[in-house]
């Protein structure tokens, strides 16, 4: 009896017999950060990404045209058919600079003209794309959301190095592989 109680001692000390505790959301079940995401959001691996971004956000390039948002959206979320490639939304603001921002979490995200103070709600966190950003030293717009009464917020805008601008709560999905011809079309030529 001695023994086995030593033994069971000693494995607990050095984890032998232990397993990784499981964290419980609010109603007692195991947390599991996905069943919150909405189906564009799963596409991407946001559990094994370093940090812990709202949004994945896309550069799609500069000017008026919209075949490459299309093609870019459909080679994204391909998998998940073409219901769910059409329900992405577009927001139009004025500048010629495309994003495709997908949110964490199924909440309620709200794009705010800082020009106006026009406040558009997109729901449920679906994906969608905004043109924006007249000036490439500010953005135009300010992207929030409320995620358990904290607030994430990050206005979208390239740097001078030709990359999204670094914020935490934003994970860079853009395609830099992309050639320029594609991803910098200038003036809707």
């Amino acid at each position: 009896m001695k023994i086995s109680a030593i033994i069971a001692l000693v494995a607990s000390l050095f984890g032998c017999a232990t397993e990784k505790p499981q964290v419980l959301d609010k109603t007692g079940m195991v947390y599991n950060d996905a069943d919150y995401r909405s189906i564009y959001a799963n596409v991407f691996d946001f559990d094994n990404y370093d940090g812990q971004p709202m949004f994945a956000v896309a550069f799609l390039g500069y000017g008026d045209r919209m075949d490459f948002r299309h093609e870019y959206v459909e080679g994204i979320f391909k998998d998940l058919g073409d219901a769910a490639i059409e329900q992405v939304g577009h927001i139009d603001y004025e500048g010629d600079e495309w994003y495709l921002i997908v949110p964490r979490y199924m909440e309620d995200v709200d794009i705010t003209n800082l020009d106006t103070g026009e406040v558009h709600t997109v729901y449920n966190g679906e994906a969608f794309t905004v043109k924006c950003n007249l000036s490439d030293l500010h953005s135009n717009i300010e992207i929030s959301t409320e995620q358990n009464l904290s607030g994430h917020k990050f206005s979208p805008q390239m740097g001078g190095d030709g990359r999204l601008v670094q914020n935490p709560d934003v994970w860079d999905i853009t395609d830099y592989s992309v050639s320029d011809e594609n991803l910098y079309v200038q003036g809707g030529e």
